[in-house]
């Protein structure tokens, strides 16, 4: 279980000092704060992320400076359990945190006088973040597939298993290479394809090193949501609202075409807990605005919050009926969408004609891919 956040501010008259922390009983230590603090300011000491292993502590942070130049030098520092790593929740996850985290900051630097209010606000978006972050560890087997499209890692392991196996060593090596990041454990990232089954590892005769071989693919996208549009057909939930709904349905998808943008965009969605379960939800049936389920300690604001937001990237659509009563429709489910890696064959044979693969990697890659085809 994650820990908490640990924020702490730089400045030249009184060094490193805590300025929040919860929850409030989490136990700081200045040393360590300090040691993290090094971490950002060697080299240039600009902006950016850090991940820190803290022994005594027995914590792994993930840590965001806002940089020597900026006005106020906050560190954000995300403590989790020595096993966790930021990767595991998703980077554009985290980012989005401290971005809203630095909002909050920026306000009570703006506002002196509601100081202790915005404080409790901070204090309950950094309580609420970390129950979502909790979540995130329990996702579905579609969206552990768009925590891996979301994170630009993520995409690039994908992309480099695309052209042929390679050794951890290898991918590891490359990926640092294309991401200029130093990545301290490329096992965290393998995880995720791994427990989707995108990814088997496996033991050549004669390597030194374990071989990853891509057996599935997958992209993120929209689809028509079948079970709504079959139900349309029969008159449900009422012949008017039905046929409207057929006529958004078809006219969006007469004019959809995939693009990574709004992959990107869609993936956002899926791996919010919040968010996507109201998608899985309105995959089963329509519901009028004013009925739909609510989970336990969301007020109807919240949901309509969500809802406007799923709206906004037309993935769901309010409909008016003829007493004027609104109406929510799934119009796009999204989802990941699984395929056989055929042009694998091609690359593989390639490579091997190259003289960049092996045969005995070729041939045991061909195998496992046979054995999924057959299944």
């Amino acid at each position: 279980m994650t820990k908490g956040y640990v924020i702490t501010n730089w400045t030249e008259n009184q060094g490193i000092g805590v300025y929040l922390s919860y929850p409030e009983d989490l136990v700081v230590d200045l040393d360590d704060m300090m040691r993290i603090f090094y971490a950002h300011i060697t080299g240039a000491g600009e902006a950016g992320n850090v991940l820190v292993r803290l022994e005594k502590a027995r914590s792994n942070v993930s840590s965001y400076f806002t940089g020597m130049e900026s006005e106020n030098q906050f560190i954000i520092n995300f403590i989790m359990e020595l096993g966790e790593d930021p990767e595991i929740f998703g980077e554009a996850v985290l980012s989005e945190i401290n971005q809203n985290i630095l909002f909050y900051l920026k306000s009570i630097s703006q506002n002196p006088s509601n100081r202790l209010d915005i404080t409790n606000e901070l204090k309950n978006y950094i309580k609420n973040s970390l129950t979502y972050i909790e979540r995130l560890k329990n996702l579905t087997k579609e969206q552990v597939m768009a925590q891996i499209y979301n994170s630009e890692k993520g995409r690039l392991i994908l992309e480099i298993l695309q052209e042929k196996p390679r050794s951890k060593k290898d991918l590891h090596s490359l990926l640092e290479e294309k991401t200029g990041k130093f990545i301290p454990n490329i096992d965290i990232l393998l995880s995720h394809f791994v427990k989707t089954d995108l990814v088997r590892q496996d033991w050549i005769k004669g390597d030194p090193d374990i071989s990853l071989f891509l057996l599935s693919d997958f992209i993120i996208a929209r689809r028509p949501v079948n079970k709504l549009i079959d139900d349309a057909k029969k008159g449900v939930p009422n012949a008017y609202l039905a046929n409207k709904y057929l006529e958004i349905v078809s006219s969006y998808f007469s004019n959809y075409t995939p693009t990574e943008e709004d992959s990107l965009k869609i993936a956002g969605h899926m791996i919010n807990p919040d968010v996507f379960d109201y998608v899985v939800l309105f995959r089963e049936k329509s519901y009028p605005i004013n009925k739909v389920p609510r989970g336990p300690g969301e007020t109807f604001d919240k949901v309509k919050t969500f809802l406007a937001t799923l709206e906004a990237d037309n993935i769901i659509k309010i409909i008016k009926d003829q007493s004027d009563v609104e109406w929510i429709f799934l119009v796009t489910d999204i989802t990941a969408l699984v395929f056989y890696p055929e042009y694998l064959i091609e690359n593989i044979r390639k490579a091997v004609s190259e003289d960049i693969l092996k045969k005995e990697s070729a041939v045991r890659h061909l195998e496992l891919l046979e054995q999924i085809y057959k299944k």
